[in-house]
């Protein structure tokens, strides 16, 4: 029996041929930026998901050891994105069950958001990676204008700039904060997302014409990494030193 999973928005499920989906891409980008960091390494993904980025980074990684409280999720990342070098495993991410030191990298992408205790979140992530072994995260830029409560119901808190600055202060002596942004600038897609009918676009199925159409005028689906203009960023991505 093929494992299913409904599509609530927020648990990115890749698009399958004749789709598109301009979340799952910025996603996926964010693991490959990743793998120069897991070369033959033992790898943790902390809310793994539906298992493409696991997949991706055991391209390049000794092992990758996945992890999810969602039971269909995994079983979904077992059907389509197994491999002799990946493991999943159900798991709550606030009380992992490994011993100190255990994996040389630890990933964890637009899941921080998620936790209502992230300083506890992260002493866990030290905890189970090894002393100068890196932890990598990511998690939304919170929209503007700030509000007291999040729009999206699945997230716990979301974090602005300054505020993810001072989280990785708290934990972390040698970081650096990354933005994902566009590739590329584009005049018409910034007259484009100013308008309110562009906030229409998330309800436009995944083989929506109009969909395809913005996504070749707008170049909504190629990214890049950069340090500037972090206040601006789609997503934070820190890469910390567990020294």
């Amino acid at each position: 029996m093929k494992a299913l999973l409904q599509d609530t928005g927020e648990r990115i499920i890749p698009p399958k041929e004749g789709e598109v989906s301009f979340v799952y891409e910025r996603h996926k980008f964010t693991y490959f930026f990743a793998t120069q960091y897991v070369e033959n390494k033992q790898v943790l993904d902390v809310g793994c998901g539906t298992g493409y980025g696991c997949k991706i980074l055991a391209e390049k990684a000794y092992f990758v050891y996945g992890i999810d409280y969602n039971f269909d999720a995994l079983k979904y990342c077992r059907e389509f994105f197994s491999a002799p070098n990946i493991c999943y495993s159900q798991m709550d991410s606030n009380c992992l069950s490994f011993g100190k030191s255990s994996f040389d990298v630890a990933v964890t992408f637009q899941v921080i958001e998620h936790m209502s205790d992230v300083n506890a979140f992260l002493r866990e992530l030290k905890r189970v990676v090894k002393p100068g072994g890196y932890i990598i995260i990511s998690t939304p830029n919170r929209p503007k204008p700030l509000r007291s409560k999040s729009v999206n119901p699945f997230h716990e808190n979301e974090m602005d700039f300054e505020d993810f600055q001072d989280l990785m202060e708290t934990h972390f002596t040698i970081f650096q904060v990354f933005n994902v942004q566009y590739d590329s600038n584009n005049w018409f897609r910034t007259i484009v997302q100013g308008l309110p009918i562009y906030k229409l676009g998330i309800h436009l199925k995944r083989k929506s014409p109009v969909k395809k159409i913005a996504n070749r005028m707008l170049n909504l689906s190629k990214f890049k990494v950069t340090e500037k203009n972090c206040e601006s960023a789609m997503d934070f991505l820190a890469v910390c030193d567990n020294s």
